[in-house]
């Protein structure tokens, strides 16, 4: 698990390998709280590096499920997109 720091706050990311076939090679997850930090209340972005790092991540993903075990997370994932 690593930090991304946008507007001097730190938040949990992690590079998750995906193997299923919707979805495959690893990606980055973060949290739910860093998703509504880029945003503003009418959906827009607040800045273009806003932008730039929610285009990095691939799933937002509720605080306290960062820390799970990697098989939870998958199949969080999974259940997202099903």
């Amino acid at each position: 698990m690593g930090l991304l720091r946008f507007e001097g706050e730190d938040y949990p990311k992690r590079l998750i390998a995906f193997d299923m076939p919707e979805i495959s090679g690893k990606h980055l997850i973060s949290v739910d709280s860093l998703d509504v930090a880029l945003m503003t209340k009418d959906g827009c972005y607040v800045s273009e590096e806003a932008r730039a790092v929610d285009e990095k991540i691939f799933v937002y993903v509720p605080d306290k499920m960062i820390d799970a075990e990697e098989n939870t997370l998958i199949q969080y994932v999974k259940e997202m997109v099903a």
